[in-house]
């Protein structure tokens, strides 16, 4: 607002400046000084600091300007720039600033009047312009200002159910580790504890009583086999399957491939994948790695698709995306690098680029 009417004032005091200049019959210093005064005045306005004396200032102004009115009618042609500027600490008073604004035409006459008229008009309708676009951008900075906190809240939010799923983590870990001490404890712990005593009572009974010592140590041998295959037992239980660590490090790979580029993707698999061994799966997971990286280069795809499919004889890996393709297969390191890796254990890569552009991996396996 303050830009906007400096600009449009200046323009009218040049305006009235040229005009009173080429009205007057020859030089008057008297006009010049009155010139002067004004804008050491309005120099005044801006430096004010408190909105109180800005306001002062301003009305020092208008009285000012309607004294040199009567020395000079032109001086009138600038007043409701200044009225404007008092209004605009009063916002919601525009039907009173037009009543202002146009009062002094029932005191002009003539090319003054009509001079005024525009002059009035120019400044009322330019401040009620700028006044309402200026409500528009508070408006805007407003739901700016609000969506930043809210996005300050979530971002808080996030950061709380981070901390607090890492903290379930830890409490799961250590309740896991806890419930396992106490199964070996309670279970295998006191096993190996009878078989111990046995094989104590044995020993004594060696040397007097030869077959109590070997029904002891028979049962202790019992014990003892007992708890080896509790512990087997546990472990089988407690460790995951190899097939579901290879499957879920490759499921996170491309998630995490999709959170850092923004592609939509989709990981699929068929078959029985207990038949791929833990050197397969490096193979396929570095491959996999190697086609999503020159993907998000190259590509200019918007989805990529992962597949694993174990067939008869095969482990096939597929990595397809839905971008331009190419019509000639250049081998980069990259591809080089899938075949030497496929390479190592019989297998192959078939690079596709006629629609989209598709990497197969096949790897044999025994049957």
């Amino acid at each position: 607002m303050e830009v906007w009417t400096i600009g449009n004032k200046t323009i009218m005091l040049l305006f009235v400046v040229t005009s009173a200049y080429f009205a007057a019959a020859a030089s008057n210093q008297r006009l010049v000084l009155l010139f002067l005064i004004y804008v050491a005045l309005n120099l005044g306005l801006h430096i004010a600091k408190k909105s109180v004396t800005k306001q002062a200032v301003i009305l020092v102004i208008m009285m000012y300007l309607i004294g040199c009115a009567v020395y000079h009618p032109y001086f009138v042609l600038l007043l409701p720039f200044s009225m404007n500027e008092l209004a605009s600490f009063y916002p919601r008073k525009n039907g009173y600033l037009l009543i202002a604004v146009f009062l002094p035409l029932l005191f002009l006459h003539g090319d003054i009047m009509i001079l005024y008229a525009f002059a009035a008009a120019l400044s009322f309708f330019g401040y009620v312009m700028v006044r309402h676009y200026m409500g528009r951008v508070v408006k805007q900075e407003d739901e700016l200002e609000r969506m930043r906190k809210d996005l300050q809240k979530m971002a808080k939010r996030l950061n709380e159910n981070r901390e607090f799923a890492r903290a379930s983590e830890y409490m799961v870990k250590l309740e896991e580790r806890n419930r396992l001490a106490q199964e070996i404890h309670d279970g295998i712990g006191h096993a190996m504890t009878g078989a111990l005593i046995q094989m104590e009572a044995a020993k004594r009974l060696l040397g007097s009583d030869t077959a109590a010592a070997e029904t002891l140590l028979q049962n202790a041998i019992g014990i003892s086999k007992e708890a080896i295959e509790e512990i087997r037992i546990t472990l089988k239980h407690h460790k995951p399957p190899v097939e579901q660590l290879g499957l879920s490090r490759l499921k996170t790979v491309v998630e995490a491939f999709a959170g850092q580029t923004g592609l939509m993707t989709s990981v699929v698999h068929e078959g029985n994948i207990e038949r791929i061994t833990p050197l397969h799966w490096k193979i396929i997971y570095e491959n996999v790695t190697e086609a999503l990286t020159n993907c998000a280069k190259y590509s200019g795809a918007s989805a990529v698709h992962v597949e694993i499919r174990v067939l008869n004889r095969f482990i096939k890996a597929v990595v397809a995306d839905n971008g331009k393709g190419a019509s000639k297969i250049v081998k980069g390191l990259g591809l080089i690098g899938m075949e030497e890796r496929t390479a190592s254990v019989s297998g192959t890569v078939v690079a596709d680029g006629t629609r989209g552009f598709i990497i197969t991996t096949l790897i044999p396996y025994g049957s």
